[in-house]
């Protein structure tokens, strides 16, 4: 099983980064086309916006006009003087002056037309930024084209990105005007936000089911486990027992130890002491699975804190290699809580800190108020667990890895069934240890 889950592993691991990679360069594409397209309006804008700005400046100074085939020239503002019947009179203030036209073939008027406009340029003046700005956000408005830019003149022409020069032909000094553009990249995720955020959802997607797909396989890798392992410590629980009863009902049939009153007694004694251990620990199985199973709240009742913890204690100092500090800084004995639940609780975790000790075992056991309820502490000197395991103890038959040893007896059920307890009461618990330091149990109940 765990080599056809690795095969579908490297094939979905494949697969995500295929389709990763050719989302990216989709995306790159599409990026650079519409930064391509972008580039082209916004240049076509600009210089269609210095056009509009040279024709309004022509109005001020000498201008040309062509009737069909003819070319007027003056120096001056003119205009045709209205009491002349010849139409060809200009009339120039303050004085007049009379401009006769010129007779030109229609092939020829264009060229004409451009040199006399290259000798008008001569008498313009620089360019004005602040006339040219609103012309050029007219014309972006106009194209749909929602940019900020930042104006000024130069006469080299420096290549730097989403930087314009638009060149101005009838300017003193036929400058280039710069056109820094700000926003330029903000403005291409905007028009394109409705593709990109496919793309963008369609890669989430991807990375999110193959992230998903990877955690349910390393759950189910360390599921295997858990479970060989169960089975182990279960076989290894039951062959003990089962060997005791198997050597003494053997003596009992077959050695004539029932003739003997005493041998047979205590036979039968050490028999009757397995068959309830195995009775106890099928319980508690069975007790663990209900309990997870059943929905109705806790039964809260009052509880006088210290006879309880007292009695929890005098099962485990019978032991003398178990020293237990109990501690309580509460400033009342009563707590509204369920009586079960705290015996269950506190019983696992001073039970864990005795098998899991190698010799003499202290346990600090304080109980101290927090806001709005109660914490319970519970320090041990014991081996401790490596911190690659904490995340996983509270897990279903979950036991730290100890190779084939079976030096401690346990399924892995009981700090699952804490949390589970714990979880009842709208409490939390957490964890602290260092290996050969202890372990430090926290946890924190409401009051009710």
């Amino acid at each position: 099983m765990n080599k056809k889950l690795k095969e579908v592993f490297l094939i979905a691991s494949i697969t995500v980064c295929c389709i990763f990679i050719f989302q990216l360069y989709w995306l790159f594409n599409s990026y650079k086309t519409a930064e391509k397209n972008l580039n082209k309006a916004i240049d076509n804008t600009l210089k269609k916006s210095i056009e509009i700005y040279q024709l309004k400046q022509l109005d001020s100074i000498p201008v040309i006009r062509n009737d069909d085939q003819r070319i007027y020239y003056a120096t001056k503002k003119w205009d045709v003087d209205p009491k002349k019947k010849n139409k060809d009179t200009i009339k120039e203030q303050p004085y007049r002056m009379l401009i006769y036209p010129i007779q030109i073939p229609t092939e020829q008027l264009p060229i004409i037309k451009k040199m006399l406009l290259q000798l008008k340029a001569s008498t313009l003046k620089s360019v004005n930024l602040k006339e040219l700005a609103p012309i050029i956000n007219q014309e972006l408005s106009r194209n749909n084209i929602d940019v900020s830019f930042n104006l000024s003149l130069s006469h080299d022409k420096i290549p730097l990105k989403n930087v314009f020069y638009i060149p101005v032909q009838l300017s003193k000094n036929n400058t280039l005007i710069k056109v820094q553009i700000n926003n330029f990249n903000i403005f291409i995720m905007k028009q394109n936000i409705v593709s990109l955020s496919v793309s963008l959802i369609l890669i989430l997607l991807s990375v999110g089911s193959y992230y998903f797909m990877a955690l349910t396989i390393k759950r189910q890798l360390k599921l295997d486990d858990i479970k060989n392992d169960f089975i182990n410590n279960m076989t290894h629980e039951l062959r003990t027992p089962i060997s005791i009863l198997k050597s003494s009902n053997e003596a009992l049939l077959n050695f004539n130890a029932i003739n003997d009153t005493d041998k047979a007694k205590r036979y039968l004694t050490l028999n009757h002491d397995i068959l309830k251990k195995l009775d106890h620990n099928v319980d508690r199985i069975l007790d663990i699975a209900q309990y997870n199973d059943r929905l109705d709240p806790s039964k809260l009742v009052k509880v006088q804190l210290n006879d309880l913890i007292i009695s929890i204690i005098n099962r485990f100092t019978t032991n003398e290699d178990v020293n237990i500090k109990y501690t309580n800084q509460l400033e009342e004995n009563d707590l509204y809580t369920d009586p079960y639940i705290i015996e269950t609780m506190l019983s696992n975790l001073l039970d864990n800190a005795v098998k899991y000790a190698d010799n003499r075992v202290d346990i600090l056991l304080m109980v101290s108020p927090i806001k709005n309820g109660v914490q319970f502490h519970v320090e041990d000197n014991g081996k401790g667990i490596d911190s690659a395991y904490l995340p996983y103890i509270f897990d279903k038959f979950f036991r730290v890895p100890n190779g084939n040893l079976h030096d401690v007896k346990g399924y892995g059920l009981g700090l699952s069934f804490v949390k589970t307890l714990i979880n009842k009461l709208n409490g939390e618990i957490t964890v602290k240890s260092k290996l050969n330091s202890g372990t430090t149990f926290i946890i924190k109940l409401p009051n009710k």
